[in-house]
């Protein structure tokens, strides 16, 4: 029988070259263009009970960073071997690639490629569980709170920042908007009249844009992906990503998506390390997500090549966080 072996680069040619290489030696190949496809073809060839006998693995890849998309790998299917290729070798990527069975810089040969794989043991594919998803027990929403012209930003802030329900208060930058807040409440009521009494009703405060945040409703094999992601990068889940560290250059950036594009941009955005937590939003904006990075600079550099690159993807606007907290006393009055 055919030695089935998954290739995910994204370079077309490349992918060409390798797929035509691996079937003239007698192997079977799948190609996947991207990280989340190559996650989908996994899935499908275990729920069909066809595992496949290697993977090579591109550690550049344009919606998931290949060594993050080793570790997923590694923890859903421990026993597949992975053999991690790239274009940009170095001894800091060699040693971060250890964990795979195999390294190869480009350019290489069909014949190193085809020696490597017949060089690692035969794929022992241990049984995953599907993960189990919790209900959601609250209901969020962001506020995009604009101020009027003598508005006090400091008073605003420092009040909305200690009222009830509030998880984040962030003054931002960018014209549109003043301040972005997440809210939390018991139910969908509560989350209106929290934003119709708490901020609509704060002195100062011009006008108010509510993007409900929704569950989003995925395939079971882009579930599952999420749930494996979550336990391979030591994740808790869905629960606890608005605890996530948010040191850094922080910006709030929104996307307006293509219809029938969400099922394929979510899970992309939701493993890419810069982002510390996406949403799936109702209203002006489909995706609310909070990005970091070592400056702004840094973050504009993921925008560029890591969002804006994904298919589906109309427009991307961004609200650089003004960091009050560090400049205001941040104890509540009496």
């Amino acid at each position: 029988m055919e030695k089935k072996i998954l290739v995910i680069d994204d370079e077309d040619s490349l992918r060409r070259t390798v797929g035509f290489g691996l079937m003239q030696r007698g192997y079977e190949p799948e190609l996947c263009e991207d990280g989340l496809s190559g996650l989908q073809t996994l899935w499908e060839h275990r729920r069909t009970n066809a595992p496949l006998d290697c993977a090579v693995v591109d550690i550049r890849l344009p919606d998931i960073d290949g060594l993050k998309l080793l570790k997923v790998i590694r923890f859903s299917y421990p026993g597949l071997p992975v053999v991690i290729i790239t274009g940009h070798g170095n001894e800091e990527i060699a040693r971060e690639a250890t964990s795979a069975d195999g390294y190869l810089e480009k350019p290489f040969d069909m014949d190193e490629l085809t020696k490597l794989i017949e060089s690692i043991p035969e794929a022992k594919i241990a049984h995953f569980p599907t993960p189990v998803h919790a209900a959601a027990q609250a209901y969020n929403a962001y506020a995009l709170v604009s101020l009027e012209p003598t508005a006090n930003l400091m008073e605003v802030y420092r009040k909305l920042y200690f009222s009830d329900n509030m998880v984040y208060c962030d003054a931002v930058r960018g014209g549109e908007y003043d301040l972005i807040v997440l809210l939390q409440a018991e139910s969908p009521e509560k989350v209106t009249t929290v934003i119709d009494e708490q901020i609509k009703n704060t002195p100062g405060v011009a006008d108010v844009v509510t993007l409900n945040i929704e569950p989003p409703v995925f395939a079971e094999t882009v579930v599952e992906i999420i749930g494996a992601a979550d336990k391979a990068l030591g994740r808790k889940g869905q629960e606890e990503i608005y605890g996530r560290s948010r040191e850094g250059a922080t910006s709030y950036v929104m996307l307006e998506i293509e219809k029938g594009k969400l099922q394929s941009i979510y899970p992309a955005l939701y493993i890419n390390e810069n982002v510390v937590y996406s949403d799936y939003t109702t209203g002006k904006y489909d995706i609310v997500m909070l990005l970091k990075g070592t400056s702004f600079s840094d973050v504009d550099e993921v925008i560029k090549t890591k969002i804006k690159t994904l298919d589906g993807v109309l427009r991307v606007t961004e609200w650089p966080i003004v960091a009050l907290s560090r400049h205001v006393s941040m104890t509540p009055e009496p």
